[in-house]
């Protein structure tokens, strides 16, 4: 029950007054904002998906940046791998040129000293480096020169020369994320980018009584394959073979030991885990801790080289005057090289090309998501400027109204 009284009309005056000054406020607040979404109570349903909206608007953004970021990199990698091509395809045509049995010895010398200073640029390139100082092919050890020298007597050579490259890096791939869920390299490491051929360990330690003592793993090429109390050599060929890793293994018919052979031309990364000796024990890995790919048994023979290695390998058939080891063994190799360097710059493009195809999947998608979240955050301005401008004009009204009918009572009032 409402109480009449003489504040009556006084309170109920400046209640009104008070409620139409709040939704002025707010009105005037969304024509500022030019949004009809103030809070998220204005329309709780419109801003949670205008948030969603906008999250994907700022993701969009982001793996526009990453693709952009990518690309950049992706280019110089390629760069250099394609004057790796340039140079390995010079290597070969010394090699045709040193193998057509018109030359003599000597002859020979001059063509392996230009092999061997080629070999110079090749290095070079595997030892490249960004704009920020990164090296392009160590893996995630950027600030790693991925490829070590060593120098010594080359038979037939003039001074010391290389003689062998180690990998110092790692097979660390960095990843950006380019669309939800789906990632795309960056780097490319450089046990891969600079190989030539298939890589093969024979270790030379009989396995036919071996059994895995404790529960244990081994690392294979990235790959995480678990061990069980038990398992022979045999049981560890099959799970190796059903990893994901691009290796698969066998047993030596010979020598009954284990065999690693690649699926594709990279070195093996081999590893044991957890305190485990199980490869150790096999005799492909050495014992005392040494990081891969330093960690081979010296005991397991071990085939396939790298790029620099094939390179070496016909620089000394050059300096030894040797034209079968030219045209055979030395030209087989340069041409596995430019194989695999081939399929290298395939690999690249091929990023490239998915990477071209999201960025214009997003150029479309962006706009897509900006007019869905107009759609429900954007404010019609002229109804809206129509609308705070009555409830100005009706404010205005009521004030006046009231001002004349809320004159103090006097005294005669109350005894008419």
């Amino acid at each position: 029950m409402k109480r009449i009284s003489s504040q009556l009309p006084t309170n109920d005056s400046s209640y009104f007054m008070r409620l139409r000054e709040w939704e002025m406020n707010q009105m005037s607040a969304k024509v500022g904002a030019q949004t009809r979404i103030k809070d998220p109570r204005d329309d709780p349903m419109a801003a949670s998906r205008s948030t969603r909206f906008q999250s994907g608007i700022a993701r969009a953004d982001r793996f526009a940046k990453n693709i952009e970021t990518v690309r950049t990199a992706l280019s110089q990698v390629e760069s250099n791998v394609r004057s790796a091509v340039d140079i390995v395809q010079r290597i070969r045509e010394l090699a045709v040129q040193g193998a057509n049995g018109t030359l003599d010895k000597a002859q020979m010398g001059y063509i392996g000293e230009e092999v061997n200073q080629l070999l110079g640029e090749l290095l070079t390139l595997g030892n490249a480096k960004d704009e920020s100082g990164n090296a392009l092919f160590a893996g995630t050890m950027s600030k790693t020169e991925p490829f070590r020298a060593v120098e010594g007597r080359a038979p037939g050579g003039s001074g010391d020369m290389v003689v062998s490259v180690d990998y110092l890096g790692n097979i660390g791939r960095n990843a950006a994320e380019i669309s939800e869920g789906s990632e795309v390299g960056v780097n490319l490491p450089g046990n891969v980018a600079f190989w030539a051929e298939q890589q093969e360990i024979y270790s030379t330690v009989d396995a036919r009584q071996y059994r895995v003592g404790a529960e244990t793993s081994i690392r294979i090429d990235g790959a995480e394959i678990r061990l069980a109390p038990g398992d022979t050599v045999s049981a560890i060929v099959a799970k190796i073979n059903d990893s994901n890793a691009p290796v698969q293994a066998g047993i030596d018919p010979v020598a009954n030991s284990l065999v690693l052979r690649t699926t594709l031309p990279h070195q093996i990364w081999a590893e044991d885990l957890a305190g485990g000796a199980v490869l150790q024990d096999l005799g492909i890995l050495a014992r005392g801790g040494s990081r891969p790919p330093l960690n081979v048994s010296q005991s397991a023979r071990v085939f396939g080289g790298s790029v620099f290695d094939m390179v070496i390998s016909l620089r000394d058939a050059l300096f030894e005057g040797s034209t079968e080891k030219v045209g055979g063994a030395g030209l087989r190799g340069i041409e596995d090289a430019l194989s695999n360097l081939a399929g290298v710059l395939g690999d690249i493009g091929a990023r490239d090309s998915r990477l071209e195809t999201v960025a214009r999947r997003l150029e479309y998608q962006k706009p897509e998501l900006v007019k869905f979240d107009s759609q429900e955050r954007d404010l019609d301005m002229a109804d809206a400027i129509t609308r705070l401008k009555m409830l100005e004009y009706s404010h205005e009204a009521a004030l006046s109204a009231a001002a004349r009918a809320m004159n103090r009572p006097k005294l005669l009032d109350f005894l008419r």
